[in-house]
């Protein structure tokens, strides 16, 4: 992917990193539905291919746009320091509960933003039923931008199922949302803009076609990335004080229900959705 950086003397630039588009351009298990994580490390995937530029000729002489350009170049060469697992203490031996890889997407959009390295769950089909997984970033360290509004800048694409199902009132949401974390183990929530369009609404069965755990999904119920992005779209997401430490990270959030009452995971993505894809992540000032 290539590089999506710029900072100048009081302004900053950031390079692209792991994972993230604005507007270039929803179906799980449903008996009468309308159309619309096993910890797993991703080791083997290669780290996101941007030409990161010279950090300190672009982010000026600022400590805080220097930490910057070192983190952005950070995340988007650490592929090691990315991780994904199952969510919720969930357990389904046999069933894909997590399914993010990194590498070249050839579902979804037909191909990364940029380069030949994003993420997606997964980058070649649709989703399945019943996913709960997440994705997250290494440790970076903000802690020179203290005080500074620091924004967390990616680009996005994503198509997930929504639906009603037969016997349950209301729409259902399969989708994706970010949280970041700071020193603590506590994981935030976060207000990108352009804003969320909606919240999740994971439907953990039809009769007795049901996720595991189906009403403990840490995802419903949360804004999150919901329906069609309508193309890549970028984003950006002021970030809070309390993250700005020497072990920032972000993570990606995904969620599926049951959409069609199918005990085959393979069957189920022709009643899914292509799901979500990442790239081009980087770190800017105002």
């Amino acid at each position: 992917m290539s590089r999506l950086a710029w900072f100048a003397v009081s302004t900053c630039l950031v390079a692209c990193a792991s994972a993230r588009e604005t507007t270039d351009d929803s179906d799980d298990l449903d008996d009468t539905v309308s159309d619309s994580t096993t910890d797993t490390n991703d080791d083997d995937a290669p780290a996101i291919d941007a030409a990161i530029p010279d950090a300190r000729a672009d982010a000026g002489t600022s400590a805080c746009a220097q930490q910057l350009a070192s983190a952005t170049a950070a995340i988007e060469t650490a592929a090691a320091g990315w991780t994904h697992a199952v969510m919720d203490g969930a357990s389904a031996p046999g069933w894909p509960l997590d399914e993010w890889q990194g590498g070249q997407a050839t579902a979804g959009p037909g191909s990364c933003r940029t380069g030949a390295h994003c993420w997606a769950s997964p980058l070649n089909k649709n989703y399945t039923s019943c996913e709960r997984s997440e994705l997250v970033s290494p440790a970076v360290n903000l802690s020179a931008c203290a005080g500074e509004d620091v924004r967390l800048v990616l680009w996005t694409w994503f198509d997930f199922w929504s639906g009603t199902v037969s016997g349950k009132p209301g729409t259902w949401f399969d989708g994706g949302l970010i949280e970041v974390q700071g020193a603590t183990n506590n994981w935030m929530g976060i207000i990108p803009a352009p804003a969320y369009p909606g919240a999740l609404a994971i439907n953990g069965n039809i009769g007795s076609y049901a996720c595991v755990i189906p009403d403990s999904f840490y995802a419903h119920g949360k804004p999150g990335f919901v329906g069609m992005s309508g193309g890549w779209r970028e984003q950006s997401i002021t970030l809070p004080q309390a993250v700005l430490t020497p072990s920032f990270r972000v993570r990606f959030v995904f969620a599926s229900g049951v959409s069609f009452p199918d005990n085959d995971a393979e069957g189920n993505r022709s009643h899914t959705r292509p799901g979500w894809f990442i790239d081009d992540l980087s770190f800017a000032l105002p």
